[in-house]
């Protein structure tokens, strides 16, 4: 059931009616929210924040779920990255500040692996942005009508079930 609901994300991503720069920026903010840790405040509030904005929700939630798998082998980097800035003696009385806030010690900024992912996500997420929007732009259309004609994505895509349900009431 889980590949068949990642299968309708997917197919729904590429056939909504959202135009390219959309698809492209839930692609970028799912690289973002992809690579940030499960399991903490701070992962939530990213993913509320940036589903907030005007992007297709499909694209964010197939790409958060693909840069989940690819942040593992990301680890070593993002925790040698988040224990730089952690270390900065610059950066100490902010992170004290921080730390003594009443919410945001659950967001587990000061671990090293979870500051890391988050800087490194904020810093691909514009070039991944602008690398995938002619992309997206190019193959959109052709991937759409090449998936349209099969009967199992519109299957996927949930239109047979969207009329049965129509035709019993």
């Amino acid at each position: 059931m889980f590949i068949v609901k990642s299968l309708r994300l997917f197919i729904r991503a590429l056939t909504a009616e959202c135009s390219h720069r959309q698809i492209a920026a839930g692609i970028a903010c799912g690289l973002m929210v992809g690579l940030i840790p499960k399991g903490n405040l701070l992962a939530l509030l990213v993913l509320m924040g940036v589903s907030s904005f005007s992007i297709s929700l499909p694209a964010l939630f197939f790409s958060t779920f693909l840069f989940s798998w690819v942040s593992i082998s990301l680890d070593s980097i993002c925790a040698k990255l988040g224990e730089f800035v952690l270390t900065q003696d610059t950066l100490q009385p902010l992170w004290y500040w921080l730390y003594s806030l009443p919410l945001v010690p659950w967001t587990d900024f000061n671990n090293t692996l979870v500051m890391g992912s988050l800087l490194l996500g904020c810093l691909l997420s514009l070039p991944a942005y602008c690398c995938i929007l002619p992309l997206v732009r190019k193959y959109e259309p052709v991937i759409t009508a090449r998936i349209k004609k099969y009967r199992v994505a519109t299957w996927l895509w949930g239109a047979e079930w969207a009329e049965k349900i129509n035709s019993a009431i």
